[in-house]
């Protein structure tokens, strides 16, 4: 009891302090292994703030869970906001050997520390593979959220470093995306006739008239055949004549005197 009481004691004083592991866009694919832990958070977000004690509380119980803690600032990766489909923050993410499940518990430590040592996560379906962070389709979407991130950007620097008015880069921006538009249509049209060439299809005033000696070819063959089929109608007329004279005739019995 006593050295119980000791262990207790040396966890809850003597524990090393660990701070929870920044997962950028660079780094992310090693949350794939293992068991992790990770928030979503962003430095001006209220609640954020207010959690932050509680989160690094929590990553210092990583190495008797036997887990990893990590946290993502989607202000600075704004590429995993979209992977993850970040809708609300902090919000918290359990990730075993890459299945993913959103945590919606309680915020306390005590609550954070149940959910992985009673391995509470199981209760909890996994995401869908159609909205798995590892996923092609998800993919992609990062990529989507990088560039309204660096579109925004741009904004921002034309209106507050160059002083360009609000409503001039609405049009820039308007004639920008017609042009990328034409030029992608454009590219489109030519891969598809590259990669499938139409067939050239003669008009009906195209086509080649036949000459007069194929018609007069044409007209022998005709005759030819009609001539062949009269005398094939006389033949058989013959043979069947043929065939009635050949008949053997009966002969009448004479009755007797």
């Amino acid at each position: 009891m006593l050295k119980m009481i000791f262990v207790l004691f040396t966890l809850l004083f003597f524990r090393i302090e660990c701070k929870p592991i920044k997962v950028t866009e660079e780094n992310w694919s090693d949350v794939l292994e293992g068991e992790w832990m990770i928030e979503f958070m962003a430095p001006w977000c209220p609640a954020c703030r207010g959690f932050v004690a509680t989160w690094d509380k929590f990553s210092d119980w990583s190495k008797d869970l036997e887990i990893k803690v990590g946290v993502v600032d989607v202000t600075e990766n704004p590429g995993l906001s979209g992977r993850f489909l970040i809708s609300a923050l902090p919000s918290l993410y359990h990730i075993k050997n890459g299945e993913f499940r959103q945590y919606k518990g309680g915020r306390k430590e005590a609550e954070l520390i149940s959910f992985v040592d009673d391995q509470k996560w199981k209760e909890l379906d996994p995401i869908p593979w159609y909205f798995s962070p590892a996923s092609i389709q998800m993919a992609g979407l990062a990529q989507f959220f990088k560039a309204a991130m660096a579109v925004r950007d741009l904004y921002n620097s034309m209106t507050k470093d160059y002083g360009i008015p609000e409503w001039a880069c609405y049009v820039i921006f308007a004639i920008a995306t017609i042009l990328a538009g034409l030029i992608l249509g454009l590219v489109i049209v030519v891969c598809c006739d590259m990669m499938l060439p139409s067939r050239y299809v003669p008009s009906s005033a195209e086509e080649p008239e036949p000459s007069s000696q194929g018609v007069a070819l044409q007209k022998e063959d005709e005759d030819a055949d009609g001539e062949e089929s009269e005398t094939d109608i006389v033949d058989v007329t013959k043979t069947a004549e043929k065939d009635t004279d050949t008949k053997p005739r009966k002969r009448r019995v004479k009755k007797a005197d």
